[in-house]
């Protein structure tokens, strides 16, 4: 089983299972060049980013630096490092986000909200792939990978001024956007399905299956949160609780669209069930409630393919 492989079988597969971001992951993971990752909260770009760490290779730790929690007074210490008594309160000297990657990979998180006169510093450090400590004009080389991602378009950024276009074309050798979950409703549900039996089992209980109605739902709602809000809302379902934590309505314009929705909610329930049953037809017919000829008849409608 090759790395890429094992991954697949993590908790979280919403990432790997899209073609365009398996090939980037697979021609570019092991090599030594830098990455920018792009799109909405909730994406996954976190968890993109430790598995890009995890094929690479490198022997170094993966150092994720959370640019938007820092604050910018403390940011230039917290990512170069600092030597005793560069300035009042620095006791002791010690290693930057930067040096701790050595050999291993820097996760700058959402680097869209880096200031910008952080932003020059950084690029000086990705230049000359090395650091020089506050306090200190000693050169400190250093054998990293980066890894940048960012809520925002850093191209949009770059015109506006709150980007430097140096650091944006240094940063974007190879990018990867990250699609919105309402952008491939096609793949809600499955996700939502593999994710209630995973909480399951983690919370050690069992679940119902879900409700026709609420599988529209999950279809109709906005997902302005992404992956990590179905997560979420797996939990809330394993746990008895109202999956929504607000009340929706479907969006008006996904009405004429609700035909197509109900077949994919059909074909998703009728797979999940031929698979829980080692795909016997006499059994799936039998928890779904159906006739026999009249389930063969839905799967012939719907392409299923009985294995």
């Amino acid at each position: 089983m090759s790395a890429f492989d094992h991954m697949e079988n993590e908790t979280d597969i919403s990432l790997v299972e899209d073609p365009y971001i398996k090939k980037i992951l697979c021609s570019t993971a092991t090599l030594n060049i830098d990455i920018l990752l792009l799109g909405e909260t909730g994406t996954g770009k976190d968890t993109l980013a430790q598995r890009i760490h995890r094929l690479s290779g490198r022997r170094g730790s993966f150092v994720a630096l959370n640019c938007a929690a820092i604050p910018e007074s403390l940011a230039e210490s917290q990512l170069f490092g600092v030597n005793s008594g560069a300035y009042t309160g620095a006791l002791q000297s010690r290693a930057g986000s930067v040096e701790a990657a050595h050999m291993g990979t820097l996760y700058l998180d959402e680097i869209d909200s880096m200031p910008l006169s952080l932003q020059a510093k950084l690029l000086r450090v990705l230049e000359s792939r090395g650091v020089e400590r506050l306090g200190s004009t000693r050169f400190i080389p250093v054998d990293m990978r980066v890894i940048a991602s960012a809520q925002h378009s850093l191209f949009q950024m770059v015109d506006q001024g709150a980007f430097r276009r140096d650091l944006y074309f240094r940063l974007n050798v190879i990018n990867v956007q990250l699609p919105a979950l309402r952008d491939q409703r096609e793949r809600i549900i499955p996700l939502f399905l593999k994710m209630i039996e995973e909480e399951a089992v983690r919370f050690n209980c069992t679940a119902p299956p879900p409700s026709g109605a609420l599988l529209q739902q999950l279809l109709c709602h906005p997902w302005r949160g992404n992956v990590r809000e179905l997560r979420s809302t797996a939990k809330r379902f394993v746990l008895g609780l109202p999956p929504f934590s607000d009340t929706m309505q479907c969006a008006t314009d996904s009405q004429p669209h609700l035909k197509a929705r109900m077949q994919q909610i059909e074909k998703t329930l009728i797979e999940e069930s031929l698979r829980r049953h080692q795909y016997c037809v006499d059994k799936v017919a039998v928890e779904l409630g159906v006739a026999k000829r009249t389930l063969y008849y839905r799967m012939k409608q719907l392409e299923i393919h009985q294995e």
